[in-house]
């Protein structure tokens, strides 16, 4: 099973596609960071749709996804903008896949440390040893998109090879 998890944000926006072998292991199949090249929020939209087309495509293989839920921010124009962000790729991965999950950061934090106050940098550091990755892997959207796809396979009884 193919699970797919997104960070949703909006200049950069982390993807990590994690599969799931017979025995229940898990192993990072995919991942990155969609870089928006433009400012202009309707050249954006455009942008994240190809990129979902690509990714969601039927030769993709993904079964289930998991999006990281919007958090509180001061600013409410960010606010908004990542609700709309988050509005068209529900709408993308509805189509495509037929459902999703959404988990808040601290229960990423918690699922993946064990505190759901953790740094990004711990979150990195367990996502990078559960998934057994020996390099760096920056920036935080892509550990965040992995933290994503791990909370979402515990939750869904998947066994974790440490």
């Amino acid at each position: 099973m193919k699970i797919l998890g997104i960070d949703v944000g909006t200049k950069n926006l982390g993807y990590s596609i994690i599969e799931r072998d017979s025995y229940g292991e898990l192993t990072l199949f995919e991942a990155g960071v969609l870089k928006f090249r433009r400012a202009n929020f309707k050249s954006q939209i455009v942008e994240l749709n190809l990129f979902l087309d690509d990714l969601l495509s039927d030769s993709s293989g993904i079964e289930s996804v998991a999006i990281e839920d919007i958090f509180f921010a001061y600013n409410p124009q960010s606010v908004l903008k990542l609700a709309q962000f988050k509005g068209a790729i529900l709408m993308r991965v509805i189509s495509s896949v037929g459902d999703y999950s959404e988990y808040t950061p601290s229960e990423i934090k918690r699922s993946i440390t064990g505190n759901g106050r953790a740094s990004k940098g711990q979150v990195a550091f367990m996502v990078k040893r559960i998934l057994n990755i020996k390099g760096e892997v920056k920036p935080f959207d892509i550990t965040d998109a992995m933290a994503v796809a791990i909370t979402h396979s515990q939750r869904l009884g998947v066994k974790i090879k440490h």
